[in-house]
C-alpha cells in the first residue's frame, strides 16, 4: 500500500510535468509542480508514520525495504528537479560555445537539456569532452564572471533540496527512537539535532539509490563551462568544497558527500591538465631550439613560459575569489578550500619551479657571462615583480620568489664584477683590490716598499686614468653605452643597473683615493679625485 502510494505520487506529479512541458516547457510551473509532488511524499509518510512505525516494529529489514522504494520515487522527482534547473544555464554555455567556435547562435532545438546530459556522461561517469579545443584555454582571456554564479546557483538549487530529502528519508525509516520521529517530521526544523540511527550501512545504500544518475547534467554543465575554459574548474572545485564543508560529520549526508566528491574529482583533474598544459610547453624541446638558435641568448629578452606564469595566477585568482563570493559560507575558514588551495599553489610551485630550471639550462650554453647574466636579471626581476603581491594570499610561493630574489642579486653583482673588469679602469681597479688585501696584514707605511706595490707600480696602475676629467668622460660614457645596449629593452632595469655599475666605479675611486693618500702621502698623483666623483654622478642619473 505505501509503496503504491510513493508511486502514484510521483507519477502524477512526472505527469504534469510532461503537460507543461508541451505547453512551452513553463519553467516556473514545472518547479512548482516537482516540489509539490515532494511536499506530497512527505506528507504521506507523515499521515502514515504509524503504520510505517508499526512494520519496523514487527520486521526491522522492512524499514530498508521501504525506504529504497521512497529513495527511488523522490530520485525520479530530483532527476526531473535537476534537468530543470540546469536546463537555462546548459543552454546559456552552449550559447557562448557556438560563439567562440563559429560565431554561430546555438539553434535551442537541436538537443534537448535532458539529452545534453545524458550524452555528457561515459560509463564510469565521468565527463566525454567533446572536441575540446585547446588553444582557447591558451588564450586567457577575462573570465565570464556570470559562469561561477551559474554553477553557484544551480547547487543552491539542487544541494538544499537533496540534503533536505536525505535527512527526511533517514528519519522516517531508520531513527532508532521512533517516538521522536513523528515529531521531527511535522516540525522539519532548519537545524536537525544530532540523531540516533538504527543502521547507518542501510542509510547509505538507501541514499545512493535517492542520488543514482542524477548527476548527468550537471556533468553537462561542467562539461560546456570547460570547453570554455579549463580554469573554471578551480571555481566549481570551491562552490563544491563549500557544500561538503556544510554537510560534514552528518551521517545522511555521507554519501551526497562522496557523490559531490566524484563530481569534484573533475574538476581537479581538469587543472592538472590545465597546468600540464603550460608545463609542456617549457619542457618541450623545440622551443629551446628555437631561443637558442643564434648560439647566444643576446637577442632573448623576458622568456615566454616566465610571461605566461602572473597571467595565469591572475586568472585562477580572480576566479578563485569569485567562487568564494557567490559560495556565500555564513563563516569562512581554512579548511573549507584546503584541497583547492594546496592543488593550486603546487601546481604554482612546481611551474615555478620548471621555468627557473628552464632559465638555469638556457643560460649555461650561453659562451659570454654577461649575456648569460643579464637574461637571469630580466627573467627573474620580472618573476619577483609580477608575482611579489601574491606572497601573502600564496605562502609557499614565497619560497620561489626568495629563490629568485637571491639569483636575481647573485647575477646583478656578477654583472657589476664583469662590466668593471671590461671597463677602460679595469687595470687600476685590479692594483686597488691587491692593495686592500695586503693592507689586512701590512701596515700603511710599508705598503710602498712591498715589491709590485712601489710609487711606480701605482703610477703604472693608474696610468690608464686620464689627467682631465674631460678625457675621463668617454671612458664612463663606454660603460653607461654597455649597459644601455645590454638593457635597451627595460629602461627601468637599465637605470638600475646603470646606478649599480656607477655606485662601484665611484666606489672603487674613493677608496683609491684614501688609499693612495694613507699609503704613498709622499708621492702625488695629480688625478682630480673630486671632479671624477662629481662626472660619475651625473652619467648615473
Amino acid at each position: 500500500f505505501l509503496i503504491s502510494l510513493f508511486a502514484e505520487t510521483v507519477d502524477r506529479a512526472l505527469a504534469k510535468t510532461e503537460m507543461n512541458r508541451t505547453q512551452s516547457f513553463v519553467f516556473r510551473a514545472v518547479k512548482e509542480t516537482v516540489n509539490q509532488a515532494t511536499l506530497e511524499l512527505h506528507e504521506t509518510c507523515k499521515s502514515y508514520i504509524g503504520l510505517i512505525d508499526v512494520l519496523i516494529m514487527f520486521d526491522p529489514s522492512m524499514a530498508e525495504s521501504l525506504a529504497q522504494h521512497y529513495a527511488l520515487n523522490v530520485n525520479r522527482l530530483i532527476d526531473r528537479y535537476v534537468k530543470l534547473i540546469c536546463a537555462r544555464p546548459i543552454r546559456v554555455l552552449q550559447h557562448l560555445t557556438s560563439s567562440l567556435t563559429n560565431g554561430g547562435a546555438v539553434d535551442e532545438g537541436e538537443k534537448s537539456p535532458e539529452a545534453e546530459g545524458g550524452a555528457a556522461l561515459n560509463r564510469k561517469g565521468s565527463v566525454k569532452r567533446r572536441g575540446r579545443e585547446k588553444s582557447k584555454v591558451l588564450d586567457l582571456e577575462k573570465p565570464n564572471e556570470e559562469i561561477p554564479e551559474l554553477f553557484a546557483h544551480i547547487l543552491d538549487q539542487v544541494m538544499p533540496k537533496i540534503c533536505k530529502d536525505c535527512t527526511f528519508c533517514g528519519i522516517c525509516f531508520f531513527s532508532r527512537d521512533r517516538e521522536d520521529a513523528g515529531t521531527w517530521l511535522e516540525e522539519e526544523p532548519e537545524v536537525y539535532k544530532p540523531i540516533d540511527w538504527s543502521d547507518k550501512d542501510a542509510i547509505k545504500s538507501t541514499i545512493k539509490v535517492l542520488l543514482k544518475d542524477i548527476s548527468g547534467d550537471i556533468f553537462a554543465f561542467i562539461n560546456e563551462a570547460l570547453n570554455l575554459d579549463d580554469a573554471f574548474s578551480i571555481p566549481f572545485m570551491k562552490l563544491i568544497s563549500s557544500w561538503i564543508y556544510r554537510m560534514k560529520d552528518r551521517e545522511e549526508y555521507f554519501q551526497t558527500v562522496q557523490w559531490l566528491q566524484e563530481i569534484q574529482a573533475i574538476a581537479v583533474s581538469t587543472f592538472n591538465e590545465y597546468m600540464a598544459n603550460y608545463m609542456s610547453l617549457i619542457e618541450n624541446p623545440k622551443l629551446h631550439m628555437n631561443l637558442f638558435q643564434g648560439k647566444s641568448v643576446k637577442g632573448i629578452w623576458i622568456l615566454q613560459y616566465f610571461l605566461k606564469l602572473p597571467r595565469i595566477v591572475e586568472h585562477v585568482e580572480l576566479l578563485s575569489q569569485q567562487a568564494e563570493e557567490v559560495a556565500n559560507l555564513p563563516q569562512f575558514s581554512e579548511e573549507v578550500y584546503s584541497l583547492s588551495s594546496n592543488l593550486i599553489e603546487d601546481a604554482y610551485c612546481k611551474y615555478s619551479e620548471k621555468i627557473f630550471q628552464a632559465l638555469e639550462d638556457l643560460v649555461a650554453s650561453e659562451m659570454k657571462a654577461c649575456h648569460a647574466d643579464r637574461l637571469r636579471i630580466e627573467n627573474y626581476e620580472f618573476y619577483c615583480s609580477s608575482i611579489g603581491s601574491y606572497q601573502m594570499s600564496l605562502p609557499h610561493l614565497s619560497k620561489y620568489f626568495d629563490i629568485a630574489s637571491k639569483r636575481k642579486e647573485a647575477a646583478k653583482q656578477r654583472y657589476v664584477a664583469l662590466t668593471l673588469e671590461w671597463s677602460a679602469f679595469a687595470g687600476t681597479f685590479e692594483f686597488l683590490y691587491r692593495l686592500e688585501n695586503l693592507r689586512k696584514d701590512i701596515p700603511p707605511y710599508d705598503i710602498c716598499y712591498q715589491y709590485r706595490f712601489t710609487p711606480n707600480d701605482l703610477l703604472s696602475a693608474i696610468s690608464c686614468i686620464p689627467k682631465d676629467v674631460q678625457a675621463i668622460q668617454p671612458l664612463a660614457l663606454a660603460v653607461r653605452s654597455r649597459i644601455q645596449k645590454h638593457f635597451k629593452n627595460d629602461p627601468i632595469l637599465f637605470m638600475q643597473m646603470l646606478k649599480e655599475v656607477f655606485k662601484a666605479i665611484r666606489a672603487n675611486f674613493e677608496s683609491l683615493a684614501g688609499n693612495v693618500n694613507e699609503c704613498y702621502k709622499a708621492h702625488t698623483t695629480a688625478l682630480p679625485w673630486e671632479d671624477i666623483e662629481k662626472m660619475l654622478r651625473e652619467l648615473s642619473t
